[in-house]
């Protein structure tokens, strides 16, 4: 946190700028981007942020704010992150503001940078930190210069903490920002993590002339807000001035970290061959934010000393590849393909022949969460769609090629959802069972395909959908999800090493939907609604039109409704085959 004697506001103009223009230039960009990690179309704003960012390199900036409903439960969202997000009416996700003008569509955000990058402003931030990575500790050197008045006597100075490499979760309903997608797995930037000013800033002057120069001491801790900050160098500063209201950013700046060695960046992995391949290229972003050109550099990579010849020079970037990594199929029954590669930088040597040792913090990369299943055929898959079969399709591809050797699907017609208004209500699946023997040993993947790319999973949390797998010995493999446990797929793809030919063929069993059998009465009814059911009740839910459930009942035949106003009503039955859906009327 600040300390109020940090802030040698010198209004006495007797100190001179060392780091910040005294010039009029144009307002910088910063955009509050509001997110969560289970928002499909967040991908989407993180990736139009950062196309502006690029635009506008060195005078815009992200900060990814996780709050809301998409955001609970990941351990990404702040309290001061919420606060910043209730300074505004959100209605959907993604959504963000830029510079504090209003909340907007991600759509809207590059129009407003540009007409923000054309205005003159009053106030310009300068700022430079090092890093003493033993100690965890920055130092940031921050200048503020008011080169006219601003709306108000006084502004407030915000310097925010953000965090990248966050590699988590992250629902992505179209692929977008694919640089920061690592198999199922989302490398997370700019996340917000803290103000070091409070959640509102602190008070400078803001008239011409006005000039504020402080050095800030920040201990990096092991956690922030619970989520481990293991690499001191994954953090970053942005610093920007707003009015009283905190409605309206005139300008801001990100804090260059000038360090004593080179940093690594990002660990990351490219997978060869597209999304059929075996074969891994694991990579390494390495920041020279140090004061030297570097010549080579040594990494501790996957237990083993690895030296790369690399000129990067200073307050440069580059990108080194680590060897490929290619999967062999082993033919155990159950390969679980699940690998996990190291990297740290042991050292440098500096184009003057120095050799410097930097015993970076060690960063790893998973990949290949699959496992390949060695079995002959033939085979029978059944297959448990969601309410939204139109956007459901499976297929048999050929591994070496990635080619579909054939295509299931759509499946026909949504399944009514009869009225409902929450996904939590829909019902069950609909299931189809496939055979299919493949003409020829090899590997293939049985893919199951998703549209809209959210998967297949709005089951009312009853295992129902999913993927089971069968050969002549019986079921080899199982995949079954609810809706909170699904994942969220366009593509979910099951690895079969197939140890025999067989004659090509595959055909589509009949649909079954398997809903629950009973009947209620009276209906209407005054104080009690009694069902009849052959098949054993596990669940009773009493839903009102508007879609909230009001009695959550338990495994029972008989409901008290008698507290319930009168109207008309849903009774939802979950019995152990299924789950079914009737209206009573309460009188």
């Amino acid at each position: 946190m600040l300390f109020a004697a940090m802030f040698a506001v010198s209004a006495i103009m007797a100190q001179t700028p060392t780091l910040v223009s005294t010039q009029v230039e144009k307002r910088n960009v910063v955009i509050e981007e509001f997110t969560g990690y289970h928002c499909g179309w967040c991908p989407s704003g993180h990736q139009i942020a950062n196309e502006i960012c690029d635009q506008y390199d060195g005078h815009a900036w992200a900060i990814n704010i996780h709050t809301g409903g998409y955001a609970s439960g990941s351990g990404y969202n702040t309290t001061m992150g919420d606060q910043i997000a209730s300074l505004w009416n959100i209605t959907g996700y993604p959504c963000g503001s830029v510079n504090r003008s209003s909340i907007q569509s991600r759509g809207d955000w590059g129009s407003t940078a540009a007409g923000i990058r054309s205005q003159d402003s009053p106030v310009n931030l300068a700022g430079q930190a090092s890093l003493d990575a033993a100690s965890r500790t920055f130092t940031i050197h921050l200048e503020v210069y008011f080169t006219a008045n601003a709306d108000e006597d006084n502004a407030l100075l915000n310097i925010a903490v953000l965090q990248n490499n966050v590699l988590g979760t992250q629902t992505n309903n179209d692929g977008s920002n694919a640089e920061y997608i690592e198999g199922d797995m989302y490398r997370h930037m700019h996340m917000f993590r803290d103000l070091l000013t409070g959640q509102w800033g602190v008070s400078i002057p803001a008239t011409q002339g006005s000039f504020i120069d402080t050095t800030i001491t920040y201990v990096v801790p092991a956690a922030i807000n619970g989520l481990d900050v293991a690499d001191p160098s994954d953090l970053e500063f942005v610093a920007f001035v707003t009015k009283n209201n905190h409605k309206y950013i005139y300008s801001g700046a990100k804090v260059s970290v000038i360090t004593e060695t080179p940093v690594l960046s990002k660990f990351k992995v490219e997978r060869l061959g597209g999304d059929c391949g075996l074969s891994y290229r694991p990579y390494v972003t390495v920041v020279n934010s140090s004061l030297n050109t570097v010549t080579s550099l040594t990494f501790q990579y996957d237990g083993s000393s690895y030296t790369r010849t690399k000129t990067i020079a200073s307050f440069q970037s580059d990108t080194i590849q680590m060897p490929v990594y290619t999967i062999s199929v082993s033919g155990d029954p159950e390969q679980n393909c699940l690998t996990t590669k190291t990297v740290s930088l042991e050292s440098c040597v500096t184009e003057a022949g120095l050799v410097l040792d930097v015993n970076s913090a060690t960063k790893s990369v998973s990949f290949a969460d699959f496992k390949i299943y060695t079995v002959a055929g033939p085979f029978t898959a059944r297959v448990g769609i969601d309410a939204y079969r139109s956007e459901a399709s499976v297929q048999l591809v050929d591994q070496s090629n990635c080619t579909a050797l054939w295509t299931e699907g759509n499946f026909g017609n949504d399944i009514s959802t009869q009225g409902v208004q929450y996904i939590s209500q829909l019902p069950n699946a609909g299931y189809f069972d496939i055979s299919f023997s493949p003409n020829a040993a090899g590997l293939y993947i049985f893919r199951a395909v998703d549209t809209w790319g959210d998967g297949w999973g709005m089951t009312n949390n009853t295992n129902v959908s999913g993927i089971w797998l069968s050969n002549a010995n019986g079921q080899f493999a199982a995949y079954p999800w609810g809706y909170s446990e699904g994942p969220a797929f366009t593509n979910f793809d099951i690895y079969l090493n197939v140890t025999n030919a067989g004659d090509g063929s595959h055909t589509v069993g009949i649909d079954e939907v398997v809903e629950a059998h009973f009947s209620i009465y009276p209906n209407p009814t005054v104080d009690r609604l009694n069902i009849s059911s052959t098949e054993a009740v596990r669940e009773v839910n009493v839903i009102d039109m508007a879609g909230r459930t009001v009695i959550n009942a338990g495994a029972t035949n008989s409901i008290n409704v008698s507290g319930l106003a009168a109207g008309i009503y849903m009774v939802r039955v979950a019995t152990e085959n299924g789950i079914g859906m009737q209206k009573f009327v309460k009188e």
